[in-house]
């Protein structure tokens, strides 16, 4: 049985496409509060720092005048975020917000190379109808210094597929798509979308502060990285009569060297969400009918920290390759 316990709400996704030297797709680490996302070549530990760019994924509320999009935010309120499912291949938050007795949870999971997806349910046992605005936030930082593109800026627009934004690299740079679909029988209502700096700044504007517009080379003073939040907001009611009390959307962050090949990646990823997720599982559950678990009377960090050491470990062994006939130790994520 797959461990689910009460996981630390931070971790790495196994991204088996990527290799240091022949194809440095990037490293899948999380970002707090809820996100997950790309850095790229790695996590930044070598030639100081000399990072591409980092593409994260990551959710924000909003219920009645409740904001939530900050690590801030949800301390303030009081939320609780924790994880319980925390494999190589699937990593889920769970955050319960107490003043309204909802529960989001957000699974992650690498669909493709080019498409992170996202299941995301809510669920409430509050009284009333509740209307609920989400936040699909595209947190994205670019390193002009060694991206080695002919380029001058960022620029974000709408999608041409409703429920989508675009953040692009201006004017020969890549290109990323965010977006989202109804996972079940009921609609989604998605609202403009607006671009931004950081998620301080989207934290403001949910509160309906007018910031000032940015400008296509506006840079951060100390370090020069192009810091970049496109948010797209979408609302779900639930509860009542009418409604349910659960919903789930399907999200997907994808990327591309063009606008048109980050839109395929999106639609294919989209299309294989439910199928991908599936076969995570099926590898998951593969995995952990053999693999030793602790019960009984183990202090509780004992019994996570296992998990922890045999996900890492699944994490860094690789398939056979070339003149290598059997599994092997790549002996760490950010370069195998």
């Amino acid at each position: 049985m797959i461990p689910h316990d009460n996981f630390t709400p931070h971790g790495y996704l196994d991204n088996p496409f990527h290799s240091w030297k022949l194809n440095p797709s990037g490293v899948l680490r999380s970002l707090a509060p809820l996100g997950m996302g790309w850095h790229v070549p790695n996590l930044s530990t070598y030639v100081r720092n000399q990072f591409q760019y980092t593409a994260h994924l990551t959710i924000g509320l909003k219920v009645g005048k409740l904001v939530l999009i900050t690590p801030e935010d949800f301390k303030h309120h009081r939320c609780t975020i924790t994880s319980h499912l925390h494999t190589k291949s699937r990593f889920a938050y769970t955050c319960t917000v107490p003043q309204y007795q909802l529960t989001l949870t957000a699974r992650y999971f690498l669909i493709q190379e080019h498409a992170l997806g996202c299941i995301l349910s809510l669920s409430t046992t509050f009284s009333q109808p509740l209307s609920v605005s989400c936040y699909l936030l595209h947190v994205h930082t670019h390193n002009p210094y060694t991206s080695r593109l002919w380029e001058h800026g960022l620029y974000a627009c709408n999608g041409p597929q409703h429920g989508s934004a675009i953040l692009g690299i201006a004017s020969e740079g890549d290109a990323f798509v965010h977006g989202a679909r109804s996972a079940d029988a009921f609609p989604v209502t998605f609202d403009d979308m607006d671009y931004l700096v950081s998620l301080d700044d989207a934290s403001a504007w949910a509160h309906g502060v007018k910031l000032a517009p940015l400008h296509i080379t506006q840079r951060q003073t100390d370090t020069g990285w192009q810091v970049r939040t496109v948010i797209l907001p979408c609302r779900v009611t639930l509860g009542g009569n009418t409604e349910p009390y659960g919903r789930t959307i399907n999200v997907v962050l994808a990327r591309g060297v063009s606008q048109d090949q980050a839109m395929q990646h999106w639609e294919d990823g989209i299309e294989e969400i439910a199928r991908a997720g599936a076969e995570h599982q099926a590898d998951d559950e593969a995995f952990w009918e053999r693999a030793p678990q602790l019960t009984g009377d183990w202090p509780e960090h004992w019994r996570r920290g296992l998990v922890y050491d045999l996900e890492t470990l699944r994490m860094t062994i690789r398939p056979s390759i070339g003149i290598i006939p059997q599994p092997w130790d790549g002996m760490q994520i950010q370069c195998c």
